[in-house]
């Protein structure tokens, strides 16, 4: 093991007890109503999911709910085990070593807080893989910190394992050469939630952000979304 793999072990190591994620393969009401946003106009119902870094497995478990076939990855093995527990598929965490193997196996593609913590080498392979792993017309979703916005520093810079810095300039440079065209990058799904206070909160609050992103844009002569976490959304070419 490198001294490079030997650090990464360290920083992985209890990394789901600091996210806080204690319970594995379940979601809330609020998780359901963000990946059916997140979601519209994709394959989930009825189609082949593949999650990268599945993480405490909320999506998982709603996409399954929803009638998917689902396969995931993930590096940390107490995940891993809770997967194999709960009966869920899995791929080795570099996926790019079996994507031969299961090449147009996918309609979906998902990454949520993922590609962030990759080296641009590994951004441009793993890509790639996806690429061959989804079936045409599949999808690929991606969220990541901002690095296009101020605001994007604080998650970006609060997890140590990140390593790369995303926007859809930088996605744009990277899928030149491959069968992906950008569909959508925004901000991520904006729940309302459940409450009528709750909703009135969210919607003053999504409408103050809306107001500073379009001064912000106007200011820097810019076309940007500038929230701190966004979702890119590329499609493989039919």
């Amino acid at each position: 093991m490198t001294e490079t793999s030997k650090q990464e072990s360290k920083f992985y190591s209890g990394y789901d007890n600091w996210k806080g994620w204690d319970k594995f393969f379940s979601y809330t009401e609020e998780n359901a109503q963000y990946f059916l946003g997140e979601c519209r106009d994709l394959k989930v119902q009825g189609g082949t999911v593949l999650e990268i870094g599945f993480g405490s497995g909320g999506f998982m478990a709603w996409a399954r709910d929803n009638g998917a076939s689902i396969v995931g990855t993930e590096i940390q093995p107490r995940l891993l085990k809770a997967a194999k527990k709960a009966d869920i598929k899995t791929l080795p965490a570099k996926f790019e070593d079996v994507a031969k193997e299961n090449a147009t196996r996918f309609d979906l593609i998902v990454a949520f807080d993922v590609f962030e913590h990759f080296t641009l080498d590994e951004i441009i392979t793993r890509l790639r893989a996806t690429e061959a792993m989804l079936r045409p017309g599949g999808h690929l979703l991606l969220r990541f910190p901002n690095g296009q916005s101020p605001f994007g520093l604080a998650p970006q810079n609060g997890d140590p394992t990140h390593k790369t810095a995303l926007s859809r300039s930088i996605f744009e440079q990277l899928i030149q050469t491959m069968d992906f065209e950008i569909i959508r990058y925004n901000c991520a799904f904006r729940m309302l939630g459940n409450g009528l206070p709750r909703k009135l909160v969210r919607i003053i609050r999504y409408s103050i952000q809306k107001a500073i992103t379009g001064l912000l844009n106007i200011i820097y002569t810019q076309d940007i979304p500038w929230e701190p976490v966004v979702v890119l959304v590329l499609r493989k070419r039919v």
